[in-house]
């Protein structure tokens, strides 16, 4: 589609955008962009966060300076989506020393307690967003999702198209794709990366990761470790397509 409108694409991916971080996050080769040019895909250094506030600037940094070009915008982060589409406006933080802390388990079921709508889309690995969601708790004493206002589409400027999977099919291309993951050295590069960066940067976030490592420290068999990654993306995917069903004006293919 790039090719035939001689346009860029933009990765809205939450993790793609993170250096060295390739097969797990399925952040496509120079082979794969096949001479188009492709933008925020191994941008960020895996150490340091990534944010909601800091796509948005990229994605507005990006246009501007490429006024001519048409660029697609996909994949990825329905947050990053919505936000792009609808608005966000910054939220205030608490010192780092008064945000929650606690195991991810324990630290979703409080978000479950406060506002159980929000809670179903996120997934508790998400440790950093579950806190985020709890801090602005802390601050505004009401549901977080009560704050995330939206402007209306702006539907000169963006076309929205979606793509519908039935779940058997959406099921079956995430077990493929894992499988290929692994395939192609994903337990390699978990091993690779472990040795170069801290357990602690925000990349190891990426759905896979963590199961890789456990496997690689001998809590988990490899088996356990792959069918997790299966379990995990396939929830993940289906709380992405909630988000992307309450969007405006999309024009869906399946």
């Amino acid at each position: 589609m790039a090719k035939k409108i001689s346009g860029s694409v933009i990765s809205a991916d939450a993790f793609q955008v993170y250096t060295d971080f390739s097969i797990g996050t399925g952040a496509l080769t120079p082979a794969e962009m096949d001479g188009v040019p492709h933008y925020l895909i191994h941008s960020q250094c895996p150490t340091i966060p990534y944010s909601v506030h800091t796509f948005l600037e990229n994605v507005r940094n990006i246009l501007h300076d490429n006024p001519q070009v048409p660029f697609i915008i996909c994949g990825g982060s329905a947050l990053y989506i919505r936000s792009l589409l609808y608005g966000y406006t910054p939220l205030k933080r608490l010192p780092v020393s008064e945000r929650p802390v606690g195991d991810p388990a324990s630290l979703w079921h409080r978000l479950n307690t406060i506002d159980p709508l929000l809670a179903a889309k996120t997934p508790y690995q998400n440790v950093g967003r579950v806190q985020r969601y709890l801090e602005l708790h802390t601050i505004y004493n009401c549901p977080p999702s009560q704050l995330f206002t939206a402007t209306p589409q702006d539907t000169d400027r963006f076309h929205v198209i979606g793509r519908f999977l039935s779940s058997a099919t959406l099921k079956q291309r995430i077990n493929d794709r894992v499988n290929a993951m692994i395939a192609n050295g994903f337990i390699d590069e978990v091993r690779y990366l472990m040795e170069k960066y801290s357990l602690m940067s925000p990349a190891f976030s990426a759905i896979g990761y963590r199961d890789i490592i456990h496997y690689l420290q001998g809590s988990l068999s490899r088996e356990t470790a792959i069918d997790a990654i299966k379990r995990r993306s396939y929830a993940y995917a289906k709380r992405q397509m909630t988000w992307f069903k309450a969007f405006d004006n999309v024009e869906w293919h399946s």
